[in-house]
């Protein structure tokens, strides 16, 4: 298991919005002029946006999916494996991989053959079957927190219902949040500071228009991997706070990961002064191992999030922990959670399939050997071409820095990152085969899934040398 050293908030319109970039058309794009090449050899793909633009708000069903190295969605027709290709025929090697839910590779077999015997039975939603419990079984029995779960449809439901379940049991408002750190789309949450970063409990602001700013009151931030900072947050606004929430592994900026005093210290303090600790796990879940970022750290919280991999590419989430404070949740208790599509039977059988996959011997060891070659590789690709480039992985995810000197250790060092260098590599890289969402060219995560092989891997690599050669060569004129 090798990291080499070298969002979406990761939405593209929250990200653009926070470091002061505007989508206004396409030659305002950081980039855009060069890429044309690529958008001009789009044709049903862009007669499809402007199709789209007449129907759906902005011509997506969600804002980060207009590409912005390309100023345009892609549209894909089909997807198999690591590999998914356009309306115009085009083929790519996946390294989205649906934002790390399609883990085990787009179509899977068995997660089909689950979805498909599923449906022969009717398929009926907003009823508990067997299903339910089945799954809720296996996953209290491999991720070390989970005694209790209930499940949701997105990770944006998963870290609303445990904000609304932590502040239920402890009876306080106030939460602990980490710069940076990405928890879904609620109100609770889509608050950020303006200011430099790494500030300490900066003052906050919404991060869209209609959010209520006196939410803000509720939420501390502060700066990721900082132990004393939040020893000292915690003992200070411990009669008010409900929970320290975190990503275990901070992949909403490409793959940052906590240091043993950090990760030791967010156990320690919040047990001491009877603080919640919640591990969203809504990405990093599954992505290093079957017990997620938690038993990778050897950290176990008190509640955790799981999303993304865990409905096996299907709408799933889930959020869970302590049976005392689960216990807290309607009926046995008073706070609310409910919902007609919560645990729908379709994506509850995929994530089944996908879990009995993940605890399959020698899972792992594919990814952490697939993981070593390919951040290795694309790391050497990047100094042969003599590229500012750099790699940061774990398991399945990666980030891919530009301009930045060092390991990422923090938002403020993924700041340093360029974000124009980023949509001009990403936009090479599908004129090349290799597909990478941008998330507005900011540090974000990337990934592959289980279907990789190493063929696949060397392809990519070979596909990535000619991009990274067109962009050093770019980068001499």
């Amino acid at each position: 298991m090798v990291q080499a050293i070298r969002h979406d908030q990761s939405a593209a319109d929250v990200q653009l919005q926070r470091f002061g970039l505007q989508l206004t058309g396409r030659d305002s794009l950081p980039g855009t002029a060069n890429n044309r090449k690529v958008v001009d050899s789009m044709q049903k793909v862009e007669e499809q946006f402007r199709q789209a633009q007449r129907y759906l708000a902005g011509g997506v069903s969600s804002s980060t999916r207009v590409n912005q190295a390309l100023n345009h969605p892609l549209f894909f027709e089909r997807a198999q494996g690591c590999r998914v290709w356009d309306l115009d025929g085009r083929e790519y090697i996946d390294l989205c991989c649906s934002h790390g839910a399609t883990l085990l590779g787009h179509g899977d077999a068995g997660v089909r053959a689950a979805v498909e015997e599923v449906l022969q039975t009717g398929a009926a939603c907003s009823y508990e079957s067997s299903l339910h419990t089945e799954l809720a079984r296996l996953l209290c029995e491999t991720i070390p927190c989970l005694e209790r779960v209930r499940f949701t449809g997105s990770g944006t439901e998963a870290t609303m219902h445990t904000l609304r379940l932590a502040r239920a049991y402890t009876g306080k408002k106030k939460f602990i949040r980490f710069e940076g750190n990405f928890h879904g789309y609620h109100d609770q949450v889509m608050f950020g500071s303006s200011g430099e970063p790494g500030q300490n409990q900066p003052q906050l602001s919404a991060q869209s228009a209609g959010v209520p700013e006196e939410l803000a009151e509720h939420i501390i931030q502060l700066p990721y991997n900082q132990p004393e900072l939040l020893e000292a947050a915690v003992r200070h606004h411990a009669s008010d706070l409900a929970a320290v929430i975190c990503e275990p592994v901070f992949y909403n900026a490409g793959c940052v990961l906590p240091t043993n005093e950090f990760a030791n210290a967010l156990r320690q303090v919040t047990s001491q002064y009877e603080v919640l600790l919640i591990f969203d796990e809504v990405l990093s879940a599954f992505r290093m191992g079957p017990g997620g970022a938690q038993e990778h750290l050897g950290v176990t919280p008190d509640l955790c999030t799981l999303g993304k991999a865990v409905g096996g590419g299907y709408p799933l989430s889930v959020f869970g922990g302590r049976a005392e404070i689960m216990q807290h949740l309607m009926p046995s208790g008073d706070c609310q959670h409910s919902g007609t599509y919560n645990a729908h039977p379709v994506p509850v059988a995929a994530s089944l399939a996908a879990l009995k996959a993940y605890r399959q011997p020698g899972f792992y060891q594919h990814i952490h050997r697939l993981a070593d070659r390919l951040y290795g590789e694309l790391s050497e690709i990047f100094q042969r071409h003599r590229v500012d480039g750099s790699v940061q992985g774990l398991g399945a995810r990666f980030g891919i820095y530009f301009g930045v000197h060092g390991q990422v250790r923090d938002f403020s060092d993924a700041q340093k990152h360029n974000r124009q260098r980023m949509l001009e590599f990403i936009a090479l890289a599908i004129q090349n085969g290799v597909y990478f969402h941008d998330y507005g060219g900011v540090a974000c995560h990337h990934g592959f899934c289980a279907a990789t092989t190493d063929s696949d891997v060397e392809e990519a690599l070979e596909r990535l040398d000619s991009a990274v050669a067109e962009l050093a060569e770019r980068e001499s004129n």
